[in-house]
């Protein structure tokens, strides 16, 4: 796979992508960083390695520490049979980055990239409908539950859900062209205001991102909530026609001042 020049790969120091110790830039001002730990979070999961109230209406977001991811759950009828569906964000340890385009619905919750030491990430789902106020797209979002805070990056992959959609077309797509993209769209949010926009293409130009890659998130500024949705070339008048799917981990994030204090 040729390389993505939209994504700023650093050097950032010791740190890896599933680990985390506070790094320090030798040339500059040094930033105590924090990451919300997947790991040590009480997610309890089901046999096949996702989480286990992924469909449980009443379990709401996913709570880590001072943060909440977003998550809902329902199920909707049709000729007397109840289908559950779900959104936002849903825990995962999944590892299995084949293809099941016979039954996707029971196989939505694995990255492309492999994970064979069971690392925790988490599946994002936003919605097909995208409006044009970024605002409006929070079907999947990060939040503070009390005070600011200032996030520096995180890492992305594609999921195998929306990466075999665009890769080999479906039934309610054709497969992409070097025409086509898939972008994750990071928005910052303060009291309500937006602070800034920020566009990272998983899937552009005939390219796929295979792995795990990092993404700056530093130009977000303060905030107290940040929305992930995915936006692509390939919808209708109904919305996106591939699966609005991203995986996400290792989100690091710093303090105001008066804050990290």
């Amino acid at each position: 796979m040729k390389s993505f020049k939209f994504f700023a790969v650093a050097a950032i120091c010791a740190c890896s992508i599933f680990g985390f110790t506070s790094c320090n830039n030798d040339d500059g001002p040094s930033i105590k960083l924090y990451q919300i730990d997947l790991e040590k979070a009480q997610i309890e999961f089901n046999s096949d390695n996702y989480w286990a109230d992924c469909y449980n209406a009443a379990t709401g977001d996913l709570k880590i520490g001072n943060f909440s991811f977003s998550h809902k759950a329902w199920a909707d009828e049709y000729d007397g049979v109840s289908y559950p569906a779900w959104k936002g964000f849903c825990p995962s340890k999944v590892n299995d980055n084949t293809e099941h385009a016979d039954d996707w619905v029971a196989h939505q919750w694995a990255c492309v990239p492999q994970n064979p030491n069971d690392i925790v990430y988490l599946v994002g789902n936003s919605e097909a409908v995208v409006s044009e106020n970024p605002l409006a797209n929070d079907k999947c979002s990060l939040s503070v539950n009390e005070g600011y805070f200032i996030p520096q990056y995180a890492f992305v992959a594609n999921s195998t859900y929306a990466y075999y959609a665009a890769k080999n077309g479906t039934a309610f797509n054709p497969k992409f062209t070097t025409t086509d993209n898939f972008v994750l769209n990071v928005v910052g949010v303060r009291n309500g205001v937006m602070t800034k926009q920020l566009k990272y293409p998983l899937m552009a130009g005939g390219q796929f991102l295979l792995d795990w890659a990092y993404i700056s998130l530093a130009e977000l500024g303060t905030v107290d909530k940040v929305l992930f949705y995915i936006d692509s070339t390939q919808k209708n008048a109904y919305g996106l026609t591939v699966p609005a799917y991203f995986c996400l981990t290792s989100f690091v994030y710093s303090l105001p001042a008066d804050e990290a204090k």
